[in-house]
């Protein structure tokens, strides 16, 4: 694949062609879809009815659990749960919740409803066929499948910021845009990867930060891709860029002193910006196509 391509975000101006595995749909049918509760739940932990609160709840702060589920009696019917912050005196049936239908999800539920539902529940209890067998929670959201997501995400993302600063600047005129060390961290980069045999442009070799503050440069590109508003735009942006370098690190805590529902409100801003981005660079490709050059595809 020639570096043209790769700027072009793999969509040709012959054909106006997009190559499979590059759209923000294709990602979300490969990971999100494919990533579902019964991926990252962990089996709930319970205990009888009669148990004694306090005794529990030093037990599930010794496994770090928030909260247990109520049986009757050691492989008898789930009838409710009980939660650590509650259990300080008497037996668990004195702290005992019922398990509503808004408590519940499938264990066939895909990531993207996920996020969703954790937006607004700190937990959810996952039903396999008609039994409770397993409970989810936003901490579950750190595991490395859902990383595996949120990464490919965070790579699309910057992607297109590449493109569209090919697209709007041309080669080089990016160049005048940025200070004299960002520019000579990116040749550095560039000279180090091409001593790997590495054929890699300079734009390529841009740092996040860089190719934020290029596309929030130009108005009518902020316009374009919905980032009218430039403060917002750079919070956003920002905010992508500390999840990106905690996803590249490997740091526990995905969150990182703001909250899950803000973080997922974030995905939630990547994707609508990535999709829009989509959608454009397609229309583009599609409207400045050339006929056709005497080549098909192979059945």
């Amino acid at each position: 694949m020639n570096l043209k391509m790769e700027t072009q975000l793999y969509t040709s101006t012959v054909t106006g062609y997009r190559r499979k595995g590059t759209r923000l749909t294709e990602l979300r049918a490969v990971l999100s879809a494919g990533i579902l509760a019964r991926t990252i739940f962990e089996p709930l932990q319970c205990c009888a009815l009669d148990a004694s609160a306090p005794e529990i709840k030093h037990r599930l702060e010794e496994r770090g659990f928030d909260v247990v589920g109520v049986q009757t009696h050691q492989k008898g019917p789930l009838i409710g749960f009980a939660e650590k912050v509650n259990l300080d005196r008497g037996s668990i049936k004195e702290h005992t919740q019922p398990i509503r239908a808004e408590h519940l999800i499938a264990d066939t539920t895909p990531l993207g409803d996920l996020f969703s539902v954790l937006h607004e529940k700190e937990r959810v209890f996952v039903l396999s066929g008609t039994a409770v067998n397993g409970i989810v929670t936003r901490a579950d959201l750190n595991k490395p499948p859902v990383r595996v997501y949120i990464f490919g995400l965070m790579s699309l993302l910057e992607m297109h910021l590449g493109f569209w600063i090919w697209k709007s600047y041309g080669d080089e005129a990016w160049k005048n845009k940025l200070k004299k060390s960002r520019i000579k961290a990116a040749n550095t980069l560039q000279e180090n990867r091409r001593g790997r045999n590495e054929q890699i442009t300079l734009l390529d070799c841009l740092q996040f930060c860089d190719k934020r503050e290029l596309v929030l440069g130009k108005k009518a590109l902020r316009t374009k891709l919905g980032l009218e508003n430039e403060s917002q735009a750079k919070s956003m942006l920002g905010a992508a860029e500390d999840l990106r370098d905690r996803l590249v690190h490997s740091q526990h805590d995905l969150v990182q002193g703001a909250s899950w529902p803000v973080l997922i409100e974030l995905i939630g801003e990547i994707e609508t910006l990535v999709n829009r981005s989509d959608l454009i660079v397609e229309q583009e490709a599609a409207s400045g196509r050339k006929s056709k050059n005497g080549l098909w595809a192979s059945r």
